[in-house]
């Protein structure tokens, strides 16, 4: 007698769908295989009709807790992920105070203690003074470390170059990984300060203060010191054409680096700041379809690594400023996500396979813990979201989980929708109700150095 079974259902991994039963035991997949050879469980689950994919990893939200918990803190945030079909998310480090010592990934571990609804990483900052910080922080609970090389909710100034080859080189000692905001910051500061001089105060604004060559040059940058450290980097919210070109060439180098795209920077261009107004405003800024077309030939040549959310929630009157300067950047996407997608898999735009490595796999490669998450195979944690491919929808941002439903998003259709959420065998969610009591834990990566030269 094991605890679950799920019988009649797809499988679905980066390799192909495959038509077989799941059994869980104790939270670990125990059994793959057709329905006579699937033992008794305590419950059963009939998923004809439907299809089974490993929980989404989501590497980019922030979740706001502590300091900015008025915007949305673990226990809403992982609520919309639960509700979203993610069972694991990676939270950014911007918060107050930033996590960037030892004794405030303390307080910050402290607070998800017992309230995520999902499993869950953490990230570190790097600063211009938290180097001796480094070492101390690897070993106590965190997943990476984000540079934010440009200006975003905050304001965490980039280090100096010097200090940042040393942070680098520190953090591939400890055998983790850096990602980077990856926009130059003093390009933005000059071109704003020129924007605000002439009186612009109009969404589009905001484009223009953070051009394409401001991403090209902090991540040519950045690749660099990781060529120059064999530290693992990795491009957050990739968002031009330009950068994406850096990272192929230092993939076909054999160079240690990732990149992700956001589910906006796909969807949306910059056609909707007239629709819109501040609603979309976000950085790096949503471009013109020059650059979302590369990052859509990037997933299909295989490119870019992973799609994330940066779910960055704010509160509605932030978001609703008439003057861009005012307004807040970011919006949120943990809970959207997956039925946005999916959508884009009924039209043909990705398979479902190759959505699954962007989505689940290859973000648990990314930051090793793969395949504890990430995939369905015996031994790996039992986390699936089972998805009705056929049924259509209207996201209504009223009815999502965050604190603020403010989203770009509302009113879209979708066609595919997340009908269970299963976190280590545990219903977390079925048919958009949240089911259970918070269970996330803490997840760990596995240490590596990614240095080539040992």
């Amino acid at each position: 007698m094991i605890d679950l079974v799920i019988q009649n259902g797809k499988v679905v991994t980066s390799e192909g769908v495959l038509e077989t039963g799941i059994g869980v035991d104790e939270g670990i997949i125990v059994v793959l295989g057709s329905e006579k050879h699937l033992p008794e469980a305590k419950k059963r689950i009939d998923a004809n009709g439907l299809h089974i994919l490993p929980g989404l990893v989501d590497d980019h939200v922030h979740f706001r807790d502590p300091g900015l918990t008025y915007k949305e803190d673990f226990e809403s945030g992982s609520r919309a992920a639960a509700a979203g079909g993610v069972t694991t998310i990676m939270d950014m480090p911007n918060t107050v105070p930033p996590v960037a010592t030892v004794e405030a990934l303390r307080e910050k571990l402290n607070r998800a203690d017992g309230r995520s609804y999902v499993d869950y990483g953490i990230y570190g900052v790097l600063t211009e003074d938290n180097l001796d910080e480094i070492e101390a922080m690897s070993s106590s609970g965190i997943m990476g470390f984000k540079v934010f090389m440009g200006e975003t909710t905050g304001y965490i100034r980039c280090p100096d170059d010097a200090t940042l080859y040393r942070q680098f080189k520190k953090v591939g000692d400890a055998g983790l990984k850096v990602g980077a905001h990856a926009e130059n910051d003093l390009i933005l500061q000059h071109l704003k300060a020129e924007l605000k001089a002439g009186g612009r105060v109009d969404p589009r604004a905001h484009l223009e203060s953070r051009p394409s060559f401001a991403e090209h040059m902090a991540v040519s940058k950045a690749l660099i010191l990781s060529e120059a450290t064999g530290c693992p980097f990795h491009v957050f919210h990739l968002s031009t054409k330009e950068a994406l070109e850096e990272v192929i060439t230092a993939k076909k180098k054999e160079l240690p680096v990732t990149a992700e795209v956001l589910v906006s920077h796909l969807l949306l261009d910059d056609s909707y700041y007239e629709k819109l107004g501040n609603l979309i405003r976000l950085n790096p800024p949503i471009r013109n379809k020059e650059h979302q077309e590369a990052l859509w030939e990037g997933i299909r040549h295989g490119w870019i690594d992973n799609i994330a959310t940066d779910h960055a929630p704010h509160s509605r009157e932030e978001k609703t400023r008439d003057v861009v300067w005012d307004a807040a950047c970011g919006f949120i996407g943990v809970e959207t996500a997956l039925p946005l997608m999916l959508t884009q898999v009924n039209r043909g735009l990705i398979s479902l396979e190759r959505y699954v490595r962007l989505v689940s796999e290859n973000p648990a490669r990314v930051w090793n813990i793969y395949p504890q998450k990430g995939t369905i195979r015996i031994g790996s944690d039992a986390d699936f979201v089972l998805v009705d491919l056929k049924k259509e929808g209207t996201l209504e941002a009223e009815k999502l989980y965050s604190k603020d439903r403010s989203t770009p998003f509302d009113g879209w259709r979708v066609k595919g929708l997340p009908r269970y959420t299963i976190l280590r065998g545990n219903i977390i969610m079925e048919e958009g109700r949240i089911k259970e009591k918070p269970l996330g834990k803490l997840v760990l990566p596995l240490r590596r150095t990614g240095r080539k030269n040992q």
